[in-house]
């Protein structure tokens, strides 16, 4: 079972505002994808505080919607949900002893191989092109060499592309360097007499763009299991629902009348008399900084007015609570970034309630 945090803040101070989860939304994003790949395949990727929905919610809704394995970043985050996957692929850290048979740990280089414990199941990543994390394709019998000296255990083999989400021809050359490298793979594991790993190559949008065909053994889905694709305009998406929204509750509120200013600076200039709410989120919980120097609308109701500053932004709203986030996509726009940014961003001490 995942384990429960320390309290419902997560040991954090309490917090008025908080994080409401759409299970009913990410069940129909999981069902999105059950369409396109048998559910056995499916590997959650819950890095990150699960993109900034919570590590152990998340893991709970997936486990509820038949998902069977997980990737995390770090030691620590799969430890914690090792009791409800069959499979937890580590990213990014090695770990100091050797972890519970269930926990897998991606090397990306040949000196990685020595830093694992031994007994201990890899996953070897194969750089395809990105040029960013993992060994050469030309390394890779030295790789597997090392791998049976040092008794690992070789449970994977994978890739990942640098452009699933573009509308270009590399992804198709990567998938091409990646069949190369799992054929010269299979070679090798039986010249060296090991057993063959399981293959996997696919994120979200590389699956959503090309299907089962790039399935392999298992896919990685991330963003789109939690409502995002942030592919081509022009590119096929399918209909995915947020399953994070962020929510803030009035502090307190006030009557202002036209040209009287508002925060810091004095940026927010009233263009008629209104109210004013100020909310209890800013920058220090994974806001944006906007600095009031352009109209934010954050719907078609609601306009943050004047500069967001660390702890509260205020806002054309005179409601207790209001929603300052339901789409990432208004967020991600309005400063030039992508949803993962603003999602990932958010504060792990604002508690999370599953709906």
């Amino acid at each position: 079972m995942v384990k429960s945090a320390k309290n419902k803040y997560n040991g954090y101070p309490p917090f008025m505002s908080f994080i409401r989860l759409d299970s009913h939304a990410f069940a129909h994003n999981i069902a999105t994808v059950q369409a396109l790949v048998p559910t056995e395949k499916i590997a959650i990727v819950l890095k990150d505080n699960a993109y900034g929905h919570g590590l152990a919610e998340m893991a709970s809704l997936a486990v509820q919607n038949g998902i069977r394995h997980a990737v995390v970043r770090t030691v620590a985050e799969a430890e914690s949900i090792s009791g409800s996957f069959e499979t937890v692929l580590i990213l990014a850290e090695i770990p100091r002893e050797k972890p519970a048979d269930c926990i897998e740990v991606a090397v990306n280089s040949l000196e990685e191989i020595a830093k694992v414990p031994e007994g201990t199941a890899i996953h070897l990543k194969v750089d395809p092109g990105m040029h960013r994390n993992g060994i050469e394709p030309s390394e890779l019998e030295t790789a597997l060499q090392k791998i049976k000296n040092s008794g690992l255990r070789l449970t994977g083999l994978f890739s990942h592309s640098r452009s699933g989400d573009e509308l270009s021809s590399e992804l198709f050359w990567q998938y091409k360097n990646f069949l190369e490298i799992k054929a010269r793979c299979e070679t090798l594991c039986t010249e060296l007499g090991m057993a063959l790993p399981l293959f996997h190559f696919a994120n979200s949008p590389t699956l959503l763009r090309f299907g089962e065909t790039v399935a392999f053994d298992r896919v990685r889905i991330g963003i789109a299991a939690y409502g995002y694709i942030d592919a081509e305009p022009l590119m096929r998406n399918p209909d995915l629902r947020p399953v994070l929204s962020l929510w803030g509750e009035r502090i307190v509120s006030r009557k202002l009348r036209k040209g009287q200013r508002v925060g810091y600076g004095g940026a927010g200039m009233m263009s008629r008399d209104g109210v004013v709410g100020t909310y209890d989120l800013g920058y220090a919980d994974g806001l944006f900084r906007h600095d009031g120097s352009v109209p934010f609308h954050l719907d078609a109701e609601t306009e943050v007015v004047g500069k967001v500053s660390m702890d509260n932004l205020a806002l054309n709203r005179n409601d207790a609570q209001v929603c300052v986030l339901a789409d990432a996509h208004v967020w991600a726009r309005r400063f030039g970034t992508i949803t993962y940014e603003v999602l990932a961003k958010l504060s792990p001490r604002i508690p999370r309630e599953i709906v």
